[in-house]
């Protein structure tokens, strides 16, 4: 038969366990539904100015060559510093010194990775372009 202290030391564990366990799911449920939110596609609509070869607006980078556009993330994919300025046709990060050039090639380290490629839709009408990040 267990002692009066045995039986309140295992009740004690038990609940303390039942306790943690309790915490662990609901922050690992709170967890799961930021990442869906952080995850969840967004569209984002900037002025666009069809006269200018390159724009930088927020985290990307719109590029208008021979008649086409395209739109990279301004995200590094070295460590993810934004980058933010163009010169000899590449584009530079500020942080480390890599380069891309206007296809999100990386052509100078340390990155190796290219620029990810963002899905837009242009609205001529009201002149905007909508990223779908």
């Amino acid at each position: 038969m267990l002692s009066h202290k045995e039986h309140n030391r295992r009740f004690f564990m038990k609940s303390a366990l039942a306790v943690v366990a309790l915490a662990f799911f609901g922050l690992w449920d709170k967890m799961l539904i930021r990442h869906k939110q952080i995850n969840k596609a967004a569209t984002f609509v900037f002025p666009l100015d069809l006269n200018k070869k390159i724009s930088f607006a927020e985290n990307f980078i719109i590029i208008r060559s021979k008649g086409n556009i395209k739109v990279l993330s301004s995200r590094c994919t070295h460590l993810g510093c934004r980058i933010n300025e163009a010169m000899n046709d590449q584009l530079i990060c500020p942080c480390h010194g890599s380069s891309y050039d206007f296809d999100g090639n990386a052509t100078k380290g340390p990155a190796v990775s290219p620029l990810a490629t963002k899905e837009f839709i242009i609205d001529k009408e009201n002149k905007t372009i909508s990223i779908i990040s």
